[in-house]
């Protein structure tokens, strides 16, 4: 994001902003807490295409009455290792959130788990929930199916697939997991979005426009379709991902994935798929943080290439904005200009 076009807001003004918006809108202020720190979370580790700049349309959907903003989040089944979530339409952070704490208390005794969801919605940030178990000492998994069919099957021209994203976050020995976060896409759509409010360009290869042509323009890419990353890798991944969130629970897939921006009025039933694998279930804790010490520092202590100032790891960068981000104030877009 363009430092120009940015406003810095200290984090506890922002959190404050966000928890009063949700709270005038019915939102319980526990829940609300929940919420605004997801939010706020992505935008410190510079990721704002899924960060506060999301909160009008999840405002217009509490309004319209597309999202519910008093759910009760319930287990419908569950063995001791699995269990079903019923998100109720509520804000799929907080159901994410509820969702992943069954998991973690699941596996709290050493067993691997696995919690699929139903009825959720946009849930933000896989990696915000992959690193609440990678604290707790497990490796999170997450799995989502996209909020809004953007995304073709390869040889096809209709939209029928999210990009789907998953995470995965390691514990690891130091400041940071070692966190993947990805969309099935080149880009998440998230970061065409906010290039259409700010009025730039995309780079060429991340979507296509409406008449089916690559486009730079980010208000046409909207009414296009995202492009797979990898071409037809990338298109087996996200429906691979779009099946683990879906079918285990019941929510939507395919052609039933509601809009979230078109359709604020009806429930979306988003599905997502939380995973944790506890490390003390494989072996001890300092044997694990042994090796991962060693794969580390050989990955960072590879001949760079050049040009290259460093080797990061995946979710580093996004821990070194945090913390200028958490010293700075939270850099907030200025939508519209």
């Amino acid at each position: 994001m363009d430092e120009n076009n940015l406003i810095r807001i200290p984090e506890p003004a922002l959190n404050d902003f966000c928890i009063g918006v949700l709270t005038k809108l019915g939102v319980p202020r526990d829940d609300a807490k929940i919420v605004a720190d997801n939010l706020i979370a992505a935008d410190l580790r510079g990721v704002g295409s899924h960060g506060v700049v999301r909160l009008p349309i999840y405002i217009k959907r509490l309004i319209d009455g597309g999202t519910n903003a008093r759910p009760d989040i319930i287990t419908v089944r569950q063995t001791r290792t699995t269990a079903v979530v019923e998100g109720h339409n509520g804000l799929g952070h907080l159901v994410g959130v509820r969702a992943m704490e069954v998991a973690i208390k699941k596996a709290s005794d050493g067993d691997c788990v696995f919690v699929a969801v139903r009825n959720s919605n946009h849930f933000g940030a896989a990696a915000y929930y992959a690193e609440m178990a990678a604290r707790n000492g497990m490796i999170g998994l997450v799995f989502t199916i996209g909020a809004i069919d953007h995304m073709a099957p390869w040889g096809g021209a209709e939209a029928v697939l999210g990009n789907n994203p998953l995470a995965v976050a390691f514990p690891a020995p130091g400041d940071f997991p070692i966190v993947l976060d990805m969309a099935c896409s080149v880009a998440a759509r998230g970061k065409i979005i906010v290039a259409a409010k700010e009025g730039k360009p995309i780079p060429v290869g991340w979507a296509t426009g409406p008449d089916g042509l690559p486009t730079t323009n980010a208000a046409e890419a909207l009414k296009g379709v995202v492009v797979p990353v990898g071409g037809p890798k990338g298109y087996a991944l996200t429906l691979t991902v779009g099946l683990l969130s879906t079918m285990l629970s019941g929510a939507f897939f395919g052609r039933d994935v509601g809009d979230l921006y078109e359709k604020t009025s009806e429930p979306q039933n988003s599905g997502h798929l939380f995973g944790v694998l506890p490390v003390a279930a494989f072996d001890e804790q300092a044997s694990y943080a042994a090796r991962m010490r060693k794969g580390i520092d050989d990955i960072k202590g590879v001949r760079r290439a050049p040009g290259s100032e460093q080797v990061f790891l995946p979710g580093e960068q996004e821990y070194l904005a945090k913390l200028v981000n958490l010293a700075d104030g939270v850099p907030i877009g200025r939508l519209g200009r």
